[in-house]
C-alpha cells in the first residue's frame, strides 16, 4: 500500500481530518480513474467530519453527500477498505445533520466518528510500479 495512503488512514483515526485530507491529497493528484474517484471520496469524508466538527453544517452535508456519491462508484472492497461498511458508519455519524428536522443540527457525536479498519489480504490495486 501507498505510505501517503496509509498516513492519511492514521491520521482520520487520530480526527486529525486536515492532515488525513492533505496526505490522500498528495496521492489523489496522481491518480486517475476509480483510484482517483476513491481517494476523492475519502478526502471529501475527511473535509465534510472538519466541517461538521466546526459546525459549518452546510459545507458538511454537500462535502458528505458528494464523497458518498464517489465512494458508491468503487467496489464492496477497494484497496482494502470495506467501502459499504465505511459508507454506512458515515451515514450514522452524520445522521442528525441529513435528518433535516429543520433545527440546528447537534454537535458531532464523537462516539459515531468512523474509523477506518483496513482488511487484511483483503481486495486492493495493484501496487504501482
Amino acid at each position: 500500500m501507498e505510505p501517503a495512503y496509509l498516513e492519511g488512514i492514521r491520521l482520520f483515526n487520530e480526527r486529525q481530518f486536515w492532515e488525513a485530507h492533505e496526505a490522500w491529497e498528495e496521492i489523489w493528484l496522481e491518480r486517475d480513474g476509480l483510484e482517483s474517484e476513491f481517494l476523492q471520496g475519502l478526502i471529501q469524508s475527511s473535509a465534510a467530519l472538519l466541517k461538521y466538527s466546526r459546525h459549518e453544517f452546510p459545507p458538511a452535508q454537500r462535502l458528505y453527500t458528494t464523497a458518498m456519491g464517489r465512494l458508491s462508484l468503487c467496489p464492496d472492497v477497494y484497496m482494502d477498505l470495506d467501502v459499504r461498511a465505511f459508507q454506512r458508519a458515515m451515514e450514522a455519524c452524520f445522521r442528525p445533520l441529513l435528518a433535516g428536522s429543520g433545527g440546528t443540527p447537534g454537535p458531532l457525536d464523537s462516539a459515531n466518528i468512523p474509523r477506518i479498519e483496513l482488511r487484511k489480504g483483503g481486495a486492493g490495486v495493484p501496487a504501482r510500479p
